[in-house]
């Protein structure tokens, strides 16, 4: 399900009908949180798959796409794979719902280049994102030629695009 707000439904409320009819909502909300985190990282990962369509769009990355999705392979999955299959150019993505430290950032992204090695792109020009909740030394990460967005830098990005 696409839908955020349905997916939400289906995956709590919906299973949950007899705990709300039972006025049982509080026992209803602990399993929520209990989960919530995991949801919203399905949810952010679609929000950054929108938001790089926008950006292509708008012409704001290193280049123009065609593709866009997600890819799995024996060594693991990719949140975003972005392609030109014309221009051999390919936007590797991971895409995370947490705060994370510089040493966390450098670690996810030495692991998506790692990851880029099995999805057959060998002759391919490739740039690595990654896009988290936030991330500590971010500017540090750019100067050594990593992409790195946060929600920080989403919303000035919004701002730039008017959108």
């Amino acid at each position: 399900i696409a839908d955020p707000y349905f997916a939400f439904w289906f995956r709590y409320v919906h299973p949950n009908v007899d705990l709300i009819e039972t006025g049982q909502g509080d026992f209803l909300v602990e399993l929520v949180m209990e989960n919530l985190s995991e949801y919203l990282g399905w949810v952010f990962e679609n929000i950054a798959k929108d938001f790089l369509i926008k950006l292509n769009r708008a012409g704001k990355l290193p280049f123009r796409f065609t593709k866009i999705g997600r890819w799995w392979g024996k060594g693991g999955k990719i949140d975003l794979v972005a392609l030109n299959e014309r221009e051999r150019k390919a936007l590797l993505v991971e895409v995370k719902w947490k705060d994370l430290s510089e040493r966390e950032a450098r670690g996810i992204l030495r692991d998506l280049e790692r990851k880029s090695q099995l999805v057959g792109l060998d002759d391919w020009e490739k740039n690595y994102r990654l896009v988290a909740k936030s991330v500590e030394g971010k500017e540090e990460l750019k100067n050594e030629g990593w992409l790195v967005w946060d929600l920080e830098d989403f919303e000035k990005l919004i701002k730039i695009g008017g959108n």
